[in-house]
């Protein structure tokens, strides 16, 4: 079946397509060609095809080329049909406004964390979990409250397909204390996380539910430890916790 449908000059368009990511975002004709493995006359008219739609982008001085704003446009067609990014995005301004905190919406999407919104405009920091990055399934506070409602052969695994890497010196590697906390954040219904990421920083993520119960995104506010008056934790939790649970009521899920 999957051979059936094959069309061989989409695929190497596909694969060409592959080749663009965030480090590498422009490339030489020659470059693609070498890449691929493809002959340079058939990439050469699979660009100018693509270019000549807007797709992609001629750099002359260079000789380079990069994605065009086509992409983009299609890109933010994708962007505002997201109905969990649309219902949870006032959410997420009311608590950025009320917490001073950086706002996040993420989902697990092809086994990785994907960030799909993110709201600092009340923050005295940035982070560099921009719209559209991925990381691993369990990375920070997101990736922890969204594997920690897996089934547990799932998060065996992800961590299994993803070995933890250290980040910072706080950054939690062994397996069995990674299984334990995010039994426990099964159990209390969020996930504290302090220093994991970028020292400095408390985050704190909840699960977001559809109709069925399922946990379908996690929200979370992070902001500088310092930041954070003793004992405030719990209102913040509270209050992240109220949030995902009204997100979750517009995305049909009734609580028993």
């Amino acid at each position: 079946m999957k051979e059936q449908y094959s069309i061989k000059v989409l695929e190497k368009i596909v694969t060409i397509l592959n080749l663009y990511t965030d480090k590498e975002n422009a490339f030489t004709l020659t470059e693609i060609k070498k890449r691929t493995g493809f002959p340079k006359t058939t990439v050469f008219r699979i660009l100018k095809t693509f270019e000549n739609a807007g797709f992609f982008k001629y750099d002359i001085a260079n000789e380079k080329y990069s994605l065009g704003l086509r992409f983009l446009e299609l890109g933010g067609i994708v962007y505002e049909s997201l109905s969990i990014r649309k219902i949870a995005a006032p959410y997420m301004d009311a608590l950025s406004q009320n917490l001073k905190a950086i706002i996040l919406l993420g989902v697990i999407k092809n086994d990785q964390l994907l960030y799909i919104d993110k709201n600092e405009s009340n923050s005295i920091i940035r982070v560099s979990s921009r719209t559209g990055l991925k990381r691993p399934p369990y990375y920070g506070m997101l990736g922890m409250t969204l594997v920690a409602h897996m089934e547990e052969d799932e998060r065996k695994r992800l961590l299994q397909q993803y070995p933890p890497n250290k980040i910072t010196e706080y950054t939690v590697t062994d397996i069995d204390e990674i299984m334990r906390k995010l039994d426990e954040t099964g159990r209390l219904g969020y996930y504290i996380e302090k220093d994991e990421v970028v020292e400095g920083l408390l985050g704190i993520g909840v699960p977001i539910r559809d109709y069925y119960g399922n946990v379908v995104a996690a929200l979370g506010a992070t902001q500088p430890a310092f930041q954070i008056k003793k004992g405030a934790i719990e209102g913040i939790i509270q209050e992240l916790i109220n949030a995902s649970r009204l997100i979750s009521k517009e995305l049909g899920h009734v609580e028993q």
